[in-house]
């Protein structure tokens, strides 16, 4: 299906929610004030999941380019405790606006011929393909806890043995922590 995206068209509400999926009363008022002067501009908005799980929330919303740069950013500027903070802030401020930008590119390319002259084609199958394009990944969350638990069992391998292997260590305390004596 070839489409053509006049860039004067506006976004209908019907469309976004079916981009969008679950939670779209939360990004729809944020993405209204994005284009709310007829073309896109940043405004000012906080999202907590961008600022606290940064690559999940960007692969739950489907944003792969996003989520790949903000893992290399991540390995890259996480020398020190401050840089991650000030990373999270970025992502929470922007995060909003990153995902109205693919969900206005997106909606306006899934958008059949007919619709190019005036108002979008809210046909079940436009809005069908924009729900299987758009959405989240059900998936990701359980990946995240796993990775999670697979971190802090690599890490308790990790110091399990470093703890048997470095005897300094066991001379620090001669009885088990955590026993009577």
């Amino acid at each position: 299906m070839e489409s053509y995206v006049p860039s004067s068209s506006p976004l209908a509400m019907e469309e976004l929610t079916a981009y969008i999926g679950p939670r779209a009363e939360r990004y729809r008022p944020r993405f209204e004030r994005f284009a709310r002067t007829g073309t896109p501009r940043f405004a000012f908005s906080w999202n907590n999941p961008a600022a606290f799980v940064g690559v999940w929330w960007y692969l739950y919303r489907k944003m792969y380019g996003w989520a790949l740069l903000d893992f290399v950013l991540s390995v890259l500027l996480s020398w020190t405790l401050f840089v991650p903070i000030l990373w999270g802030v970025a992502r929470a401020v922007t995060g909003d606006y990153l995902y109205f930008r693919q969900a206005d590119r997106k909606i306006r390319e899934a958008r059949p011929i007919s619709s190019a002259g005036g108002a979008p084609a809210a046909d079940a199958a436009h809005l069908a393909r924009l729900a299987a394009e758009g959405g989240v990944h059900a998936w990701v969350p359980w990946v995240a806890i796993g990775a999670i638990f697979l971190v802090l069992a690599l890490a308790a391998l990790f110091f399990g043995l470093a703890w048997n292997a470095i005897p300094p260590l066991r001379e620090l305390w001669s009885d088990p922590p955590g026993r009577w004596t």
